[in-house]
């Protein structure tokens, strides 16, 4: 009896800790595809090109930040080497040709502009432009006292 009482509440508590852990983790999750390139008549057209009105250009048709120089909607370009024979699903996985399976054209980003939309910079670079670089000291493990 004692065992039943202590197995049930253990499944009780560590249900709980599953939901917390599950409601933690969904908020950190981010998506696939941007925000901007989910609607239908984006998906329709194949065309990913987000631009960054209104946070950095006043410029409302603006595309991939390319009114201010960070990058240009392009046609995406992939590996068309055929797949090996371990490979059985040929024509049937999302995963071939990525992304052009919904999209077809996309940002591509100039000098250290990065992201989506051309809107963040590379990692290791910050400032409006991505013209400062973070300098980061690592230090020595053994060198280090309490």
């Amino acid at each position: 009896m004692v065992m039943y009482v202590l197995g049930n509440m253990f499944t009780y508590t560590s249900w709980k800790v599953c939901l917390l852990v599950f409601i933690t983790l969904h908020e950190l999750a981010s998506a696939q595809f941007p925000r901007q390139c989910i609607s239908p008549q984006i998906l329709s057209s194949g065309e990913c090109c987000p631009g960054l009105f209104p946070e950095q250009t006043p410029d409302s048709n603006d595309q991939c930040g390319s009114t201010l120089g960070r990058g240009a909607c392009v046609s995406i370009t992939v590996d068309s080497r055929p797949h090996g024979p371990e490979y059985q699903l040929d024509g049937l996985d999302d995963r071939e040709q990525w992304p052009t399976r919904f999209f077809n054209r996309s940002c591509r980003c100039n000098g250290r502009f990065d992201g989506y939309n051309c809107g963040s910079c590379k990692p290791g670079w910050t400032g409006d432009n991505c013209d400062t670089q973070i300098i980061v000291v690592r230090k020595n493990i053994m060198e280090l006292r309490d």
